[in-house]
């Protein structure tokens, strides 16, 4: 086969693209992307807006919410196999990011302040998360609300990405600390 864009599997990924845009109305794809098996996109309809750039990568069973505001992800960028990227207010990612496999971003925590009302009652506080362009986030990084990543870093493997950090750094560590600069 002469055009490599026609085999099973890509085909297979433009039905997945066309379900999802039937469903979810507020889910735009700015061009083909691959969506891996069991990935499910969800979308609150009327508050939430999902936006993926072009040429994307979906890994299997990959989960991807907009509850409210809007979930941004940069065209060429590779999410990871069951990776969770959960929005209530803005989660931007930048274009070209590798995201390596179980990785966890929220932009959001739930309030814990009452002992006599339940945690799940308290309601949630949100902050936006932006990850910047030519991000690599290693497997099982946790990235929370507030976050801000600048382009060109490096967040290695079971992180915990809070707060912000330069571009070009490189992070480890719970939390997640700054350990060198790339060059």
């Amino acid at each position: 086969m002469a055009n490599k864009a026609f085999t099973r599997h890509h085909l297979l990924s433009y039905l997945r693209m066309a379900r999802a845009s039937a469903r979810y109305p507020s889910l735009r794809f700015e061009g083909p992307c691959f969506i891996g098996p069991d990935v499910r996109f969800e979308v609150r309809e009327g508050y939430g807006r999902l936006v993926v750039g072009a040429y994307t990568h979906f890994g299997a069973h990959a989960r991807v919410r907009a509850h409210e505001g809007t979930l941004r992800i940069g065209a060429k960028s590779v999410i990871g196999i069951r990776n969770t990227l959960n929005c209530w207010i803005d989660i931007s990612i930048g274009e070209a990011c590798l995201f390596g496999d179980d990785i966890y971003v929220c932009d959001f925590d739930h309030v814990t302040t009452s002992l006599e009302v339940p945690i799940k009652d308290q309601g949630i506080v949100k902050s936006p998360v932006r990850i910047g362009d030519d991000v690599w986030l290693g497997t099982k990084v946790v990235v929370t609300r507030g976050t801000d990543i600048g382009d060109h870093c490096v967040v290695a493997a079971s992180a915990v990405a809070r707060g912000e950090y330069a571009p070009r750094s490189i992070i480890a560590g719970i939390p997640g600390r700054v350990v060198k600069v790339r060059t």
